[in-house]
C-alpha cells in the first residue's frame, strides 16, 4: 500500500466545513477519494486492535482505508462501514443523516470519525445499542484557533472533559484512556469504553 500524506488544514477546507456545518452534511466527495485516507492512522488502528480480543465481532464505523481489519486478532469478524463502499458488502451509512449499520456486535469502533459528525452523542447512542464495548478516538479541542479545526474538516469542538460528558450521556463508561497524538491545537485521545451500569 502506498504512503498517503497527513491532511493539512487549509482555508478552502475551512470555508467548505463552515458550509457543511450550516447544512449538517457530510463531505462525501472528500471521503470518496482514497488518497484522502492518510496512512498516518495505521498505527492508531493497531493501538485499537490491541484492546479487542480474538474471535470478536467488530463493527468499524468510518472505516476509511480499513486498516483495523488487517490488524485484528485471529478469529475476529470485521464489518467495515463508511459513507462510501470501501469493499463489496461493506455498510454504506452517513451518520449525519441519522444512518447506522444494522446488527449486533461485540465491539464498535469510531477511529477518527466523530470530528466529522454533527451530532456525536446520537452516533454514540446508536453504538451503545449495537455493542457492549466501544473504542473511540477524538481530537479534543485544547486551545488555539477554531479555524484550524475547520481547516481539517472538523465540524465540532469538544474539550476532553466535554467529550467524556458526551460518552457518559450516551451510556458509556470509560475503562481506559490513552493519548494517540498531540497536535498544536488538539490532543487525540483513545477511549476504551463499556456500557455503564
Amino acid at each position: 500500500m502506498s504512503f498517503r500524506p497527513s491532511p493539512q488544514p487549509t482555508s478552502d477546507r475551512a470555508r467548505e466545513t463552515e458550509a457543511l456545518i450550516v447544512s449538517k452534511a457530510t463531505d462525501v466527495a472528500r471521503w470518496s477519494k482514497f488518497e484522502n485516507l492518510a496512512t498516518q492512522w495505521d498505527a492508531r488502528a493497531a493501538m485499537a486492535a490491541e484492546q479487542i480480543p480474538a474471535g470478536a465481532r467488530v463493527l468499524d464505523v468510518g472505516c476509511g482505508a480499513m486498516a483495523l481489519g488487517g490488524v485484528l486478532k485471529q478469529g475476529c469478524s470485521y464489518f467495515p462501514a463508511d459513507v462510501v463502499e470501501r469493499r463489496p458488502g461493506s455498510f454504506v451509512v452517513d451518520m449525519n443523516r441519522g444512518e447506522f449499520p444494522p446488527g449486533n456486535y461485540d465491539w464498535v469502533t469510531f477511529l477518527g470519525v466523530l470530528e466529522y459528525v454533527h451530532d456525536p452523542v446520537s452516533a454514540l447512542k446508536r453504538a451503545h445499542a449495537a455493542a457492549p464495548n466501544l473504542i473511540v478516538t477524538y481530537c479534543t479541542y485544547a486551545a488555539g484557533d477554531v479555524a484550524l479545526r475547520r481547516g481539517m474538516g472538523w465540524v465540532n469542538d469538544f474539550t476532553g472533559a466535554a467529550f467524556e460528558g458526551a460518552l457518559h450521556a450516551a451510556g458509556w463508561k470509560t475503562r481506559q484512556t490513552a493519548e494517540v497524538k498531540r497536535g498544536p491545537t488538539n490532543i487525540q485521545l483513545m477511549y476504551v469504553c463499556g456500557r455503564a451500569g
